[in-house]
This record gives C-alpha cells, structure tokens and sequence, in this order.
C-alpha cells in the first residue's frame, strides 16, 4: 500500500511538472522578451493558448509513458446511455446558476444595465443575431447561440484541459486520498474535486499577474477571488465526470462557463469588475458557489463512485 501511495504522488507531481510548468514558462517567457506596449496585444494570444492549450492533457500522456502507466481507463468514452442526465446538467446548469449572480448584480448596481444590450450587439457581430432590434429577442438569440457554439459545438477545444485536469489528476488525487485502489469514499473525491479546482485556478494566475503589469484595474484581489470562483466551478465539472463516468461532460461544461460568461455580460454597460456580473467575481458567481456547497455536502452527490469499477470505461481510474 505504500508503494502504490509513493507511485500515485510521483505520478501526480510529474503529471503537475508538465501541465504547470509548460504554460508558466511561456508565460514567462512573454513577459521578459515582449515590450510593455505590446503585452495587451500579447496577452490576448496568450489567453487563447491558456484557454486552449494542450498542455494538461499531454501531461497525462507524458506521465503515463513515463512511470509505464498504460493507457487504460482514459476517461474519453463517452458512455451516453449511462450518463446522458450529466451530460445535460454541465450543459445547463452553468447557464441556471448564472442567472442568479448576474440579476444580483445588476439590481445592486443599475447603472451597469444597458437595457439595448450593445455589448451583446458587439460580441454577436458576425453572427446574425446582432440585427435583431427587439433586446429580449436578440437575448434569447445570444443564449442559443453561446449555449450551442459554445457548450456543444466548441466542446471538443476544452479536452486540451479536462483530459488532464478531470480525466487524470482528478482521479489520481482521490487515490491518493482513498485507501483502496477504486472504492473511493465520498470524502476523496470532494477533496479530489475541490484541490483540482484550486490548481486549476492557480494555473491561471500568471496571465492575471501579466494583466497587472498595464491594466490598473486589475489587482491582488482578482486572483483570490479566481481561486474561490474557479474552484466552485471546477466542483461541478468534477461531479458531472465522475458521475458520467466520462470526461466529455466535463469539456461540455467547461466551454458552457465561457458561454455564459458572455451571456451575463450581455447587457453590462462598462468593464466587468470585481463584483459581477461574469461568473469569476464576487456576486456574479454566487449561483455557481452555492451549487458547489450543494454538492459538496449532499450526501449523493460524490457517494458510491466505485461501485461500478473501471471495467465500464469510466473516467474513475486508480493509481
């Protein structure tokens, strides 16, 4: 038992070593070879190369060829008949817990609501939605379109992230807090689940920090409230693929977040800021936080994950 402990931390710290040091070292690297002038302009391919980067997922077949792990158990069945209910909630739900943050927002700060929806007119262009005058018409447009490009169609994009954050370290951190190899306790995969979202969030971080080097408005704060954010959302994907059984539902809804993310921001009229509306602050996360509490203490929701074993493609995997 302890051999399989030691080879389960080796595998979770060369797993980090690419998934992490990949991504950080171009960061890094940005900021010390590029103009301060030019960083807003570097700064936008670089979110794009975050957003999208593969680094998580060759970190999982990296560390896999490395310590002789094989290639079982990948987590990339998609396992429909099974899961198809967790399929729909990481589609949807981010979008139902978007809702409430975004209203609270706007209530507390009117002045930020744009009732003509300009920015949605501006995001939307070249897509056809942005000629419909009627504003609750074209909002309901927006939240089709987002809902589909980006929680379903655009999908695909965030398995460069979740084939490594959810389909592998996910599942070697509940080993490493479980004492059998696949009947995980409820216990190991809430921790699992919540420290997933929390690195998730960190790893982040040295784009935020580039921020700061020329936008004023960003500051030590926003990275903090990332972590609580970010981890809340990590929660949801982190259940939806385990209880699937797949990684695919975790990809769905992480594209969903960045859906809605532009959704709640449909009718700001200004920069988002610390508070809202966007599902990574304050008061515009609330939904997501209070549904992660939800989970979290549900005595279900994270309960019986290794009753079916790895035999049925499932994404649980031991070390």
């Amino acid at each position: 038992m302890k051999a399989d402990t030691q080879l389960t931390t080796k595998r979770i710290l060369i797993f980090l070593a690419f998934a992490v040091g990949i991504p950080w070292t171009v960061t890094l690297v940005t900021y010390l070879t590029v103009k301060t002038e030019d960083l807003p302009a570097a700064l936008g391919g670089l979110v794009n190369y975050l957003a999208f980067t593969p680094a998580p997922a060759l970190a999982n077949v990296a560390t896999r060829l490395i310590t002789r792990e094989g290639f079982r158990h990948l987590g990339l069945k998609p396992n429909l008949r099974r899961g198809w209910r967790f399929y729909l909630a990481a589609w949807w739900l981010p979008f139902l817990v978007m809702i409430p943050g975004a209203l609270a927002f706007y209530l507390l700060f009117p002045q930020s609501f744009d009732p003509h929806l300009t920015a949605a007119r501006v995001d939307a262009i070249p897509f056809p939605v942005a000629g419909i005058a009627n504003p609750w018409l074209l909002m309901l447009a927006y939240i089709l379109e987002y809902m589909v490009l980006d929680g379903l169609a655009l999908s695909v994009l965030a398995i460069g992230e979740e084939f490594g954050w959810r389909a592998y370290l996910l599942q070697k951190l509940m080993a490493r807090f479980s004492s059998g190899e696949y009947a995980y306790a409820a216990s190991a995969a809430r921790k699992a689940a919540l420290l997933v979202g929390v690195i998730w969030s960190v790893w982040h971080w040295p784009g935020m920090f580039l921020t700061m080097t020329f936008d004023p408005a960003m500051t030590l704060f926003h990275p903090l409230v990332y972590i609580l954010t970010t981890t809340s959302q990590g929660v949801l994907l982190a259940w939806a693929s385990l209880r699937s059984g797949s990684v695919w539902p975790a990809a769905i809804g992480h594209m969903t977040i960045l859906g809605v993310s532009w959704i709640s921001a449909a009718a700001l009229k200004g920069p988002a800021n610390l508070l809202g509306p966007v599902p990574d602050t304050l008061i515009g996360g609330l939904g997501f936080t209070a549904l992660a509490l939800v989970l979290l203490f549900s005595r279900k929701a994270f309960a019986g994950l290794g009753d079916t074993g790895p035999q049925d493609g499932s994404a649980v995997a031991g070390a």
